[in-house]
């Protein structure tokens, strides 16, 4: 095992699970046609050890990029294990990238070969995943070893376009990312027992860190939906008794509201039921709940909401109801986790204590004790491949996240907004776009609710339900105005029938200005 001290590499940090637990369930992943296909730990491990020989046999050195193009499941996560296993780099591809910016994407990563399946793409110098067990070539790779990566080496290259600013690839060694794992299983109890709902895409550090390698490690379950549609996830977390989901605030907000339509058709006894849960301890709610948790499957351990800032709102929804949802916080150049809350933190609208070997400061904070967050730790990158573009967010072995947040008495990181995105108005008030957007998506006719600056003033574009929607807008937004500061009030608006997203679901805030633009609504 490639190890210094509690460093570790990839490979070598997955390599004895798979071996361990050779009989339990790995992947269980459900068919369009109904039933699943499941594969077990020693079904992965000998396919990997295949499909590694593979690669060597295509030429795939130690420190070459080897891009993975495919949707998650097995085969993704075979292929990046194998690429791991002969000391090469993953650089992952969403597969619902457009034609253009894929052939951008993969033109900047310059990769050895690009690994494909289940994607209908016409592309150079490709190789299909095969999950397959040739004896031979499973004892040719054993007799190979493990080409050792150091822990300091280069595991994962990510084409990152983010949310805003202009493309950037990401360098990250095996020991930010092996790091980050050993924090995640010290801030949260995961189990071998715990299902993991597969939603966030693996083109993303979240998903690989939080949704492949940690139950990997631990040895549990990852369960991937026949689609990622609201129908089937429900259904997933019900009949395969999921525990464990990372996800979006949407997918959160959107279970959220699902909930309360239901829970207002039950009626009178229901609201009881709900007032008398909310009134017991933690420990009691937990146990009297399972009414409501049967409808979810029954087996909720721990769900995460990361990626954007969370409604405090939707926490406390939930914590009365007796279910553990929690806000992580990180970013793709932190592999990604820096903290989550504690299970059922009073502390509603912070992020939670750094997590493991992760240190924290507030760069020049304010009266408020506000400033730019800087993150320092084993998890932070080795830098982007432009060394000016990591020049400009590295301070030593700070890096500048260009979050707005204050450390609370507790020490939990309390996020206030995106230095990038604040607004500061002619009057020289600042304005969070964040916060307005969550004060906006608590009105039940929005669905939907951006905020971007417009002639140094806050402007929405909103997605709002049902007919008369022009109208519907004006009224949630006088009433909004009603409950906010002269500075926080919006004026200028825009409807669309859909936000633009981001692969992992956050929104695609470099777009916002030429929507505001077409689709704004004039007096």
């Amino acid at each position: 095992m490639s190890t210094v001290g509690d460093r570790s590499d990839l490979w070598s940090l997955v390599e004895p699970s798979l071996r361990r637990h050779g009989s339990r369930t790995a992947w269980r992943c459900r068919l369009a046609g109904g039933g699943c296909r499941c594969y077990r730990y020693r079904d992965i491990y000998a396919h990997t050890l295949d499909f590694a020989d593979r690669l060597r046999e295509y030429g795939v050195r130690a420190g070459d990029t080897v891009a993975i193009l495919a949707p998650n499941g097995p085969q993704w996560g075979t292929a990046a294990l194998a690429v791991w296993r002969v000391g090469a780099r993953v650089a992952p591809v969403h597969p619902g990238t457009s034609d253009s910016e894929m052939a951008s994407q993969i033109r900047a990563l310059a990769p050895r070969v690009v690994l494909i399946h289940g994607v209908d793409r016409v592309l150079p110098n490709t190789l299909p995943i095969e999950l397959a067990r040739d004896s031979s070539r499973i004892d040719r790779e054993r007799e190979a070893g493990h080409a050792l990566a150091s822990p300091d080496d280069e595991a994962v290259r990510l084409y990152t376009s983010g949310s805003t600013g202009s493309p950037k690839m990401v360098r990250l060694s095996h020991d930010n990312i092996a790091s980050n794992v050993f924090a995640a299983l010290q801030c949260a109890d995961f189990r071998r027992s715990d299902r993991f709902l597969s939603l966030l895409p693996l083109s993303h550090m979240m998903e690989i860190t939080g949704g492949l390698l940690v139950p990997l490690r631990t040895g549990a379950t990852i369960v991937l939906p026949r689609v990622l549609a609201a129908t089937e996830i429900l259904a997933a977390m019900a009949e395969e008794r999921i525990s464990v989901v990372i996800a979006v605030p949407r997918l959160f907000r959107n279970i959220m509201l699902g909930m309360e339509k239901k829970f207002r058709a039950a009626g009178g006894a229901m609201a009881v039921y709900r007032r008398v849960l909310k009134a017991l301890p933690v420990f009691l709610r937990t146990r009297f709940n399972y009414p409501i948790r049967r409808r979810i499957g029954g087996a909720v351990h721990i769900w995460i909401s990361g990626g954007s800032r969370l409604d405090p709102e939707i926490t406390r929804f939930f914590h009365d109801l007796g279910l553990p949802l929690c806000q992580g916080y990180g970013l793709t150049e932190t592999s990604p986790l820096v903290s989550v809350q504690p299970v059922f933190s009073t502390e509603l609208d912070s992020v939670g204590n750094p997590a493991q070997r992760v240190e924290v400061r507030i760069h020049e904070p304010d009266a408020q004790g506000a400033g730019e967050l800087w993150v320092k730790g084993p998890n932070v990158m080795l830098g982007y491949v432009d060394e000016a573009q990591t020049r400009e967010v590295m301070e030593g072995d700070w890096f500048r996240t260009g979050d707005l947040a204050r450390i609370d008495a507790q020490g939990n990181i309390v996020l206030t907004g995106r230095s990038k995105r604040l607004i500061v108005t002619e009057a020289g008030k600042n304005v969070y776009p964040e916060d307005l957007e969550i004060r906006l998506e608590r009105f039940e006719e929005v669905t939907e609710a951006a905020v971007l600056e417009v002639e140094m003033r806050p402007a929405a574009v909103l997605v709002v339900d049902g007919r008369g929607r022009e109208q519907t807008a004006r009224d949630v937004l006088k009433r909004f105005n009603c409950d906010v500061s002269s500075f926080n009030q919006i004026a200028r608006f825009a409807l669309v029938e859909a936000l633009p997203r981001t692969p992992v679901g956050k929104i695609a805030l470099k777009e916002l200005p030429a929507i505001f633009a077409t689709h704004e609504i004039r007096r």
